[in-house]
This record gives C-alpha cells, structure tokens and sequence, in this order.
C-alpha cells in the first residue's frame, strides 16, 4: 500500500488472545505513533470488557449474576450483544453465542467455576439503559465477533485521527482502509508456513476462521467452530465434519467477517443467501489441499500454493 509522501509506521503487541499488527501511513510519523497509540487503547478497552477468560470482565459479570438480576453494560458490550442478537435471528440460532456452555463441556474455554446453563440467544434480554439479564442459566462468549469488534473500533479511532491508509490485523480478523489496495496472503490450517491464497482487498475487512484447535475422538471430529443449533460443525450431515478446514469471509466491517465464518462452516454453499443479504464473500479451504471454492464473490482475489 503507497501514499504520497510516504511514512509508514507499523507496531504489533500482544492482546485479545493473539499478536495485533498495526500498519499506518501518512505524511507525519509523530501523528501515526499518536493514532496508533489510541487505537491499541481502544482495543485494550474491548478486551477488558469483553473478554471471557478475565474474571473482572463485563462478559464473565454477566455469566456470573445476569439470570439472577439484571447487569448493566458498557455501551460497546451493549452493541456486540445487540449484533450477536441480529445475526442469530438471521441465521436461525446457527450463530449463538450461548454456545458457550458447550465448549467448556468440551474444554475448548475454561470452567471458571460457572454453571454450564441450557439457554439460548432468546433468553438474553436487552433491556433499557445498557441493563442485561437472562431468562436461564447459560454462558456467553463472543469469541471472533468481540476481535472483528476490537479491530473496527481500531480503524474508527485511526480514520478519525486523519491517518491516510492503514491495515489493522488481529489473528485472523484483519481491515484495510485507504486508497490503495492490498495483497492479503491466506495461511494454510494444516501448514503454516504456506500460502493456501490471496485476496486483494481495499476498504474492506475480511475474517479467517480455520479447524486450528480440533481435535479427534470415537465419535469423530471435535471442533469449536459449532452450528449452535445442533452443537455439531455440519449443518448439513449432523456431524461435526472436518472435511473443511478453513473459511475466509470479506465484508464492510471485521465483526460482520468473523460472524459469517462460522454460518459457512455450518452450510457451505448454503449460506450463498446470507452473504449476498451482507454483501460478502467467501473462500472455503477442503482438507484435500485442492483449490478454494469461492462463492458471491464481490473482491478480487487470486489463488497460490
């Protein structure tokens, strides 16, 4: 990505669980250092609010006492609820952040001694002023739609800093602004250190979701990436399939990205609809190593092994 003049100013720290890599470019490297800085604090702030494994969290307050009386939230917690609560209801609960209560039966989150709960998203109610409550028992976790919320509230703060170009990259969740476009290089699951694709981007955002944590049993593949509907990876077969081993969505925004990850995982070409609904795209990545299918496609893209 090129800016006349050109600056650029990169920093990278570690924070929602991965390595947050900043690129920045414009005309003053003092002012990117200042816009960087803020943006890093607008993602720290997302990870204290947000984050399920810290016990001081907004998120773990609710898990706590949220079926018992209600829990008032920050305004940010209040928006990625109130996203989570749209993407449920247009995807028929396949996307549900109450499941939760699943990966820790599954030891894909820790237990922090909290009850497991049998609710779903219809039982998180959003009342006024920023209270929640729970109709059940159950557990929340926003996972990837909290880094694609983190990451665009990052870019909010860089544009209103007047910086002229920037990519923001956290694990996977990556946004690029600015005039130019960039290569995006797609790591393959099951090989790192190789290139499954590339997509060229430009005011865009785009999501990786991969089976990088499954695993194997007697009843066959287990991974976090779950239809919620069923608790299975296949809405399809039933199954928890591993037959697709990674899923990249482009769109507007990070979180809108992430979310629609997992509602491919779970309907393949299916979810054709849905993507169209958001203006989105998709690459899937099969376990055989043989070419992405890509479906709506709305970016450019080119392929690489």
């Amino acid at each position: 990505m090129r800016t006349n003049p050109h600056i650029e100013v990169r920093r990278c720290r570690p924070i929602l669980g991965t390595f947050v890599e900043m690129q920045a470019f414009g005309t003053k490297a003092d002012e990117l250092e200042d816009a960087i800085e803020a943006a890093f604090l607008a993602i720290a702030q997302v990870h204290r609010l947000m984050s399920f494994h810290d016990p001081e969290s907004e998120v773990s307050l609710m898990n706590r006492d949220a079926y018992c009386k209600a829990v008032c939230v920050h305004s940010w917690t209040w928006r990625v609820l109130k996203l989570a609560q749209e993407f449920s209801r247009n995807t028929d609960g396949i996307f549900d952040i109450t499941i939760a209560g699943q990966l820790v039966r599954w030891n894909c989150l820790p237990r922090n001694g909290m009850r497991f709960g049998s609710g779903s998203w219809r039982d998180i109610i959003l009342e006024s002023a920023g209270r929640i409550r729970f109709r059940r028992p159950l557990l929340i976790d926003f996972g990837g739609i909290a880094k694609g919320f983190a990451v665009d509230r990052a870019v909010e703060i860089l544009k209103r800093k007047r910086v002229m170009a920037a990519i923001v990259n956290a694990g996977g969740d990556l946004r690029v602004f600015g005039s130019a476009s960039q290569l995006v290089h797609l790591r393959h699951p099951k090989q790192p250190n190789r290139a499954a694709g590339a997509v060229r981007l430009r005011e865009r955002a785009m999501a990786t979701s991969g089976i990088y944590f499954a695993r194997t049993n007697r009843r066959g593949c287990v991974s976090p990436i779950l239809d919620a509907r069923t608790g299975r990876a296949d809405a399809r077969t039933g199954r928890a399939a591993c037959d697709l081993i990674s899923v990249t969505v482009g769109a507007a925004n990070c979180v809108t990205a992430d979310a629609l990850t997992k509602v491919v995982f779970a309907l393949r070409e299916q979810a054709a609809p849905l993507l169209a609904r958001y203006s989105s795209d998709a690459l899937l990545l099969e376990q055989g190593g043989g070419p992405s299918r890509m479906f709506n496609p709305t970016c450019e893209t080119s392929r690489e092994t």
